[in-house]
C-alpha cells in the first residue's frame, strides 16, 4: 500500500457513513426521524490494592453524552433502517484501560463505520453508524441485509445462546443493542414456528479481507414440541462449531427457560454452557412485582477457586475479547426483581453470586418518569468479596496485589426521547 493512501475498508466505511448522514439529514427524513438524547454522570471507585490505584486512578468520574438519530421509512414490503450515534466521554475514563494487557480484540463486524474525531487525555468523542439495512417482508419470508441487531436465547442476565454482541450483566444502558453487519433470512411456517439463517462476514483483523474462520454462519429454529416451546441452534462461529437446545414452559403461574449450548472448539475440546431461569409476576403490598432466579454455568469459565488472569485458558480469553462471555468463573446464580413502586417510579435490584468463590455483585437501578418522554435513571453497582475472587479482585501476574477489580459505581442519567 502506498504511503498516504486510505485503506479500502476505511474508504468503504467513510462512504457508508456519509451516505447514512445524507439520508438522516435530508428534509424528507424529518417526517420519520426519532431518537434519544442521554446525559450521564458515572462515579467509580476501587480499593488501594487495585490495578487502578497503582496508576493513580482508584477513583474516577466521567460525564458522558450521546445523541442517537434513527430513521425507518417503509414502502410496501420494503423497509430501510438507519441510525447515527454521536457521543463523548469526558473525565478520567479515557486515561484508564484495565484490559490493555490483553491482545487487541478482533473486529466484531465487517465495515468500520465508527470515527473518533476527538482523542485527548480526558476527552474522547466518537460517531458511528449503528443501523444501516434494507429489508423485504412477505407473508412467509423476511430478508434483511446490512447493519442490524439480532438477539437469540432466553437469558435474563446471562446469554449463552446469543452469539452477536450480547449485553454484559453489568451493562448500564441496554436499550439499544450494537448493530452487526449481516445477511438475515427468516421463513415463517403456518404453524407459528420459524427458521432463521444468518451470515455474518468479518475480516480476521481490522482493515483485512474477509476470512471464513473470522465469520459466522448460523441456523436458528423456533417451534414447539407438545406443550414446550423449543429452540434449536447450529452455527459455525469464528471457526468453532456451536450447537444449542432450548426449552421453555410454565410452572404454575411462573415461566421457565432452559438452555444447553455446547461449543466444539477446534483443537481444544468441547465447552458446554447451561442456563436455567424462572420468572413470575405477582402483586406485593399493592405493587406489581416481577421476580426471577437464573442459574448459569459458564462452560469456558475456570472452576478453581483461585487463579491468575494471566493463566486464563485461550478459549475463554477469546470470548472475553469479543464480548460473548463476561465472567471468568464457572457457576453463577442471579436473583432479581422489577418493582413498580408508583405509576412513575420503577426499581430493579439484582444480586449475582459466583458460586465457586462466593463473591457477590449487587446492582440496583431506579427509573423515574419526569414526563412522557423524559426519564431520570439512578443506579449503583457494588462488587463484594475478598481478594483473589472474581468480584473482590483477581491477581494479574502473581497471587498478590495489584488486582484487577470490578469498580463500585454510582451513576445518574437523563434520557430524552423524541
Amino acid at each position: 500500500m502506498r504511503s498516504g493512501t486510505t485503506p479500502r475498508s476505511n474508504r468503504r466505511g467513510l462512504a457508508s457513513l456519509t451516505l447514512a448522514l445524507v439520508c438522516l439529514t435530508h428534509p424528507l427524513a424529518a417526517q420519520g426521524l426519532h431518537g434519544r438524547l442521554q446525559l450521564q454522570d458515572i462515579y467509580a471507585t476501587e480499593s488501594s490494592r487495585s490495578l487502578a490505584a497503582q496508576i493513580g486512578l482508584p477513583r474516577r468520574n466521567d460525564r458522558t453524552g450521546e445523541l442517537r438519530l434513527a430513521w425507518s421509512p417503509h414502502l410496501g414490503a420494503w423497509r430501510f433502517d438507519a441510525a447515527y450515534v454521536v457521543g463523548f466521554i469526558w473525565g478520567d475514563g479515557p486515561s484508564y484501560s484495565p484490559l490493555a494487557s490483553l491482545s487487541a480484540a478482533p473486529p466484531l463486524t465487517w465495515w468500520n463505520l465508527s470515527n473518533q474525531f476527538v482523542a485527548q487525555k480526558h476527552l474522547i468523542a466518537t460517531q458511528r453508524i449503528d443501523r444501516l439495512s434494507i429489508a423485504y417482508t412477505a407473508t412467509h419470508v423476511v430478508l434483511k441485509l446490512g447493519r442490524q441487531a439480532l438477539t437469540w436465547g432466553a437469558g435474563i442476565i446471562f446469554h449463552p445462546m446469543d452469539l452477536f454482541d450480547p449485553f454484559a450483566p453489568d451493562a448500564i444502558d441496554t436499550e439499544y443493542k450494537p448493530g452487526t453487519d449481516m445477511l438475515y433470512g427468516q421463513y415463517l411456517f403456518d404453524d407459528g414456528s420459524d427458521l432463521q439463517a444468518v451470515i455474518v462476514p468479518r475480516p480476521a483483523q481490522e482493515g483485512g479481507g474477509l476470512a471464513v474462520n473470522a465469520s459466522s454462519f448460523a441456523l436458528h429454529y423456533h417451534g414447539s414440541i407438545g406443550p414446550y416451546q423449543t429452540t434449536l441452534l447450529v452455527a459455525r462461529d469464528r471457526g468453532d462449531v456451536v450447537a444449542g437446545l432450548g426449552f421453555n414452559g410454565t410452572l404454575g403461574g411462573a415461566s421457565w427457560n432452559a438452555e444447553i449450548v455446547p461449543t466444539f472448539v477446534h483443537s481444544a475440546g468441547t465447552y458446554t454452557s447451561l442456563l436455567f431461569n424462572l420468572s413470575d409476576a405477582d402483586t406485593l403490598w399493592a405493587h406489581d412485582v416481577t421476580g426471577f432466579a437464573e442459574y448459569f454455568r459458564n462452560g469456558f469459565g475456570v472452576s478453581s477457586r483461585y487463579y491468575l488472569l494471566s493463566q486464563l485458558p485461550a478459549p475463554l480469553v477469546d470470548r472475553l475479547q469479543r464480548g460473548q462471555v463476561f465472567t471468568t468463573g464457572r457457576d453463577y446464580l442471579a436473583l432479581g426483581a422489577q418493582l413498580q413502586l408508583t405509576a412513575l417510579l420503577q426499581f430493579s435490584p439484582t444480586l449475582i453470586s459466583n458460586l465457586d468463590d462466593h463473591s457477590l455483585y449487587a446492582l440496583a437501578e431506579a427509573t423515574y418518569s419526569l414526563s412522557d418522554n423524559l426519564n431520570l435513571v439512578i443506579g449503583a453497582q457494588l462488587p463484594m468479596g475478598p481478594a483473589r475472587t472474581e468480584f473482590g479482585g483477581l491477581p494479574v501476574l502473581q497471587p498478590a496485589a495489584p488486582y484487577l477489580e470490578q469498580p463500585s459505581r454510582l451513576y445518574i442519567a437523563l434520557r430524552r426521547y423524541f
